[in-house]
């Protein structure tokens, strides 16, 4: 998607419902027309009808989403298609307030409503379900919090064994808004026509898999009512992190002031972890890259990367590094702008007191990751309180170890683990997966948009580090490293895809793609 997208929950979308009536004096029935006339014309642009006598069922429940169902049916039945049936989950008779009106004019217009109001009279709906060229889902809105039951669940298993095209209105029915959870199940649509504004639960996984293509359609509602809201939520998008990116360097610039990042990673056995993370800092217009690691490890990777510089760490006669001191850390900090710690680290005891003595004797900010996260679990004390200048980038696993739970919990809602731990301890998370997730100190929230399967190799979070530590030390705001460096990384991937690439691709493909993929980033390509 394109453009500033702020996204809404539905309490809060609830609300601008009723300012735009009470405060503008937009009738809630002509919001509601709104949104099923702009529904429309997504079916039309999509070609999903091929002719007049194309069959279309649309299954409307007895709220605002069935009114929305209703225009719908009676836009296209105007436009000439003949062959369009509501099925309505409630008697006609018990549908009041906009939706009546809409559903009465739907049938004062020749509209065919066939009331499912038990199992039998769905069974005979059933039998001809196939024959239906396109499915509009208007059952269940954005209201729900429960497990959907009964007749409800029923008809949304067949809506998702249809094989055409299907279109669900503002959000799949039992998807639940927020969270972006199947509330028992959901259904899984072709595209999504969401009203005035996106709803988180559309972007964060699994709920982008049930939402399909997902279309913001304008039904009246100022746009910029969505920037007041506090707790809106940033979509990363091109458009949002273009203007975000380091300014591009004058003529006259030199490798000095484009940031030095200092990256503790690579330890034995997993010295490519620190390659990639200190390489990808270069790739990203950092002007200086060094590379702190064991002794042993820095002699093996000697020259393995030209570009970079490399600082031996002491170790001891049994291999494990020797704590330095605090002259000797501001003696390794100084110059540098940004640090990056974790990947390849290791978990050693030792590699677990220099982290403590990094994050409290160091002040530059930094990004941690994989093994650097791991060690702060098992001691989150060694963490300052209120760092706000450090990013931590956990997967679903490093998180549930963070916040003491169980990986399922944090992915049953991504956005409210992230944002609690990033209140909890003052600094700025980065929940990888699927939709990343980036919780900032003050609760702000933002889900990138960018990035498929292609990520899912090994080393490819080492990259993210790198890439965030080089905007980190290039002077970008923690925010705003977090969410260009996210979203920079997974739009490698999705180019990559996009050209081809679709199996095979490992963190070397996706490292040397880099510079071509922020290039066109920062030219407007893209």
């Amino acid at each position: 998607m394109t453009g500033d997208i702020k996204l809404l929950n539905a309490v809060r979308m609830r609300a601008l419902d009723g300012r735009a009536i009470h405060e503008i004096g937009i009738p809630g029935v002509v919001l509601m027309e709104q949104a099923g006339r702009g529904a429309v014309r997504i079916i039309e642009a999509a070609g999903w009808l091929g002719s007049r006598d194309d069959e279309v069922l649309l299954f409307a429940g007895k709220g605002n989403n069935g009114g929305d169902a209703f225009v719908v049916a009676r836009v296209l039945l105007l436009a000439g298609y003949r062959r369009v049936k509501v099925a309505l989950l409630a008697a006609a008779d018990a549908i009041g307030g906009d939706a009546k009106i809409n559903l009465d004019a739907f049938i004062h217009l020749g509209g065919q409503v066939e009331e499912l109001l038990d199992e039998a009279c769905w069974q005979d709906l059933k039998s001809t379900f196939q024959v239906q060229k396109l499915l509009v889902d208007g059952l269940l809105g954005t209201g729900l919090n429960s497990d959907v039951r009964g007749l409800y669940a029923e008809i949304i298993a067949s809506i998702n064994q249809f094989l055409g095209p299907v279109l669900a209105l503002d959000i799949p029915s039992g998807l639940h808004a927020d969270s972006g959870l199947p509330l028992g199940n959901a259904v899984k649509a072709t595209a999504t026509a969401t009203f005035a504004f996106a709803k988180p639960g559309l972007f964060v996984y699994p709920g982008r898999e049930y939402a399909g293509r997902v279309e913001i359609v304008d039904i009246g509602i100022p746009r910029s009512w969505a920037d007041e809201e506090k707790k809106a939520v940033q979509l990363l998008t091109s458009d949002f992190c273009r203007p975000l990116l380091p300014p591009t360097p004058a003529a006259n610039n030199h490798k000095g002031n484009r940031g030095h990042l200092l990256s503790f990673a690579g330890g034995p056995g997993k010295a490519g972890a620190g390659l990639l993370a200190a390489g990808a800092g270069l790739h990203c217009g950092c002007g200086l890259s060094t590379l702190a690691l064991p002794a042993t490890v820095a002699a093996y990777l000697e020259g393995r990367n030209p570009a970079l510089m490399l600082e031996a760490l002491p170790q001891s006669a049994e291999g494990q590094i020797m704590l330095p001191t605090v002259a000797d850390i501001e003696k390794l900090c100084s110059g540098k702008t940004a640090l990056a710690i974790g990947p390849g680290f290791g978990l050693h005891k030792k590699n677990g007191e220099l982290l403590a003595i990094l994050l409290r004797e160091c002040s530059l900010p930094m990004v941690l990751d994989a093994d650097a996260l791991t060690l702060l679990a098992g001691a989150p004390e060694i963490m300052p309180k209120g760092r706000r200048h450090t990013i931590l980038t956990p997967h679903p696993g490093e998180m549930a170890r963070l916040l003491k739970c169980k990986s399922s919990e944090i992915q049953n809602d991504r956005l409210a683990s992230a944002r609690k731990l990033a209140l909890q301890w003052g600094v700025h998370i980065v929940l990888k997966g699927a939709g990343t997730v980036i919780a900032a100190p003050d609760g702000s929230l933002s889900i990138n948009d960018s990035g498929n399967y292609l990520l899912s190799t090994a080393g490819s979070g080492d990259l993210l580090t790198g890439i965030v530590g080089s905007f980190l030390a290039q002077g970008s705001a923690s925010l705003v490293a977090a969410q260009t460096g996210v979203f920079l990384h997974g739009l490698i991937a999705d180019r990559l895809l996009a050209a081809g690439f679709s199996h095979g691709v490992t963190a070397v493909e996706l490292g040397q793609a880099l510079p071509e993929t922020l290039s066109a980033l920062v030219l407007g390509d893209i």
